[in-house]
């Protein structure tokens, strides 16, 4: 598909910028006196159709971000990688919710290219060729070693190792550039945080290069290597790279390692703000959204158990205006 076939939605995705939320309004609600007062803003701002929990804002403002993108681009297949990280989290879900006898519906996330009611219904009856592509591939492959092992950490991994690979295989295919500088960021950063995860908790090399999915400016061995010897070894690795940064901030917290992640794919994203066509403007307006979503759901969490203010700001992700 060329890229001024994406004239139209890059218009339209335009002109919704301009209703992204700024710092501002986040300070705004940041100050609202109570929990009530916070969810007036965000209908007074028609962040909110009705009144609601923070599940139901989370809930419309996902619904709200598909439809445009759906409406807008004009090859529906092209949104799949941005729902890749989901796609893979519900067959997870599934997968698990099989063994333990939980409602799978309870943990499934939006947005995804997966019909969730057909997907447990697959999982359940073991018909996993019938999942599309890799994901039914991963997911039996999960339900199996579920079965041999009894063990839902082995399960997890191979399902995690398939979205990075997934996602990596994508980014050296793909033309539009910050899509795929967003792609090798995704894909290196949580192979970092499952090689500290296996230094942290001494897997042996079998479960770490399981584990360990495709890289792109790191060394995918030199990795496994580091995380076999520890944290001190990884980190003394990592320091050779450009995610020496992410590496320091890991070490000190997991929780601000996922915020610098967050940040850091905000400003990738940001490179986009004058493409007139193509799929960028798509990928950057998709994770602008998603910041300001997850934005909005820490203030209101904080504000409604009481949190100290200071703490909730510090929190709060870096939006895209």
């Amino acid at each position: 598909m060329r890229d001024t076939d994406y004239a139209y939605c890059v218009a339209r995705i335009r002109a919704n910028e301009r209703y992204l939320l700024k710092e501002k309004d986040l300070y705004e609600l940041l100050d609202c006196k109570d929990y009530d007062s916070a969810l007036q803003y965000l209908l007074d701002k028609k962040w909110l159709s009705e009144k609601g929990g923070i599940s139901e804002c989370v809930k419309y403002q996902n619904d709200k971000l598909w439809q445009l993108l759906s409406e807008s681009v004009p090859d529906k297949n092209e949104l799949s990688i941005l729902c890749a990280v989901n796609d893979f989290f519900n067959i997870k879900a599934a997968v698990k919710c099989h063994f333990t006898g939980k409602d799978p519906n309870a943990y499934y996330i939006q947005p995804t290219t997966l019909n969730l009611s057909e997907l447990t219904e697959k999982v359940a009856s073991h018909k996993f060729s019938l999942i599309d592509g890799s994901m039914g591939k991963c997911a039996e492959a999960s339900y199996k070693t579920a079965c041999l092992t009894e063990n839902g950490q082995n399960a997890d991994i191979i399902i995690d190792r398939a979205c990075i690979d997934e996602i990596k295989a994508y980014s050296d295919k793909i033309k539009s550039r910050v899509t795929g500088e967003i792609c090798r960021f995704l894909c290196d950063t949580a192979n970092i945080k499952i090689a500290f995860r296996c230094a942290e908790t001494e897997k042996k090399r079998d479960f770490t290069e399981t584990a360990t999915g495709e890289c792109s400016a790191l060394s995918r061995n030199a990795l496994i290597e580091a995380s076999l010897q520890g944290k001190t070894a990884l980190s003394e690795y990592l320091a050779k790279t450009v995610y020496r940064e992410g590496a320091e901030i890991y070490l000190s917290s997991s929780a601000e390692y996922e915020k610098w992640c967050d940040n850091n794919i905000i400003a990738i994203a940001k490179k986009s703000a004058f493409t007139a066509f193509g799929f960028d403007p798509v990928c950057a307006y998709y994770y602008a959204k998603l910041a300001e979503i997850k934005s909005v759901r820490i203030i209101l969490a904080g504000i409604k158990s009481g949190a100290d203010k200071s703490e909730i700001k510090e929190r709060v992700r870096a939006l895209y205006v």
